[in-house]
């Protein structure tokens, strides 16, 4: 999908020249990465939760090391598709955005706004459109608002511990002991929290740029 983009934006020197079918064609190609990504990371769960099922009735430590061994593997799986999920959620809504624009085009060249618009750097308009969210209905006050406001929501990823391994095998004690059920335990060494991190911007950056 990154070659795809990169093959979009190469070629216009400001993003407002892309063709709108082409926007479009990336996007429905975007949408589908999205969603096999939320598979993937669905069935991730659905093996966490049968290792934990399988690792309550364990009867021995070499068998809890083994079934912890598989849990943080697929945990840190998990932890990459979940990095790659938050890039292309940030596409989408950079070419959410994009569309929007596009398809209201003849509006906005009618107001100062689109000068606006065409006068932003490439860097400017990607932070812009990463961040906002418009529509049909709130295009125009959305974009005054906005202008000259750039905001970064990112944050850096965490770092992976040592003691991944430690963690998980007192987890798995603590559902044995019935300290914990399944689900809290998946949920644990899932760690749900989305990670948005700046490698994002390069990425994208890189793709306009070149």
């Amino acid at each position: 999908m990154l070659r795809k983009l990169k093959s979009v934006f190469s070629k216009n020197k400001n993003p407002l020249d892309i063709p709108l079918d082409k926007l479009k064609e990336s996007k429905i190609k975007l949408d589908y990465q999205v969603r096999k990504l939320e598979d993937n990371l669905s069935q991730i769960d659905s093996k966490i939760t049968m290792l934990f099922e399988k690792a309550k009735n364990s009867n021995s430590k070499s068998e809890e090391l083994t079934i912890a061994t598989k849990i943080k593997t697929l945990s840190q799986r998990k932890k990459q598709l979940q990095n790659s999920h938050a890039l292309l959620n940030k596409q989408v809504r950079f070419l959410d955005n994009l569309l929007v624009i596009k398809e209201n085009e003849d509006i906005l060249k009618s107001t100062p706004l689109w000068s606006s618009l065409s006068s932003m750097s490439k860097e400017d308009m990607e932070n812009h459109l990463i961040d906002m969210k418009i529509n049909n209905e709130n295009i125009v006050g959305t974009l005054n608002s906005a202008l000259g406001i750039t905001d970064d929501m990112l944050s850096s990823a965490s770092e992976e511990h040592d003691e991944d391994i430690a963690d998980i095998l007192n987890t798995i004690h603590a559902v044995k002991e019935g300290e914990l059920d399944i689900d809290d335990a998946n949920g644990i060494i899932s760690n749900e929290k989305k990670k948005e991190e700046d490698d994002f911007e390069k990425e994208l950056k890189k793709l306009l740029e070149e």
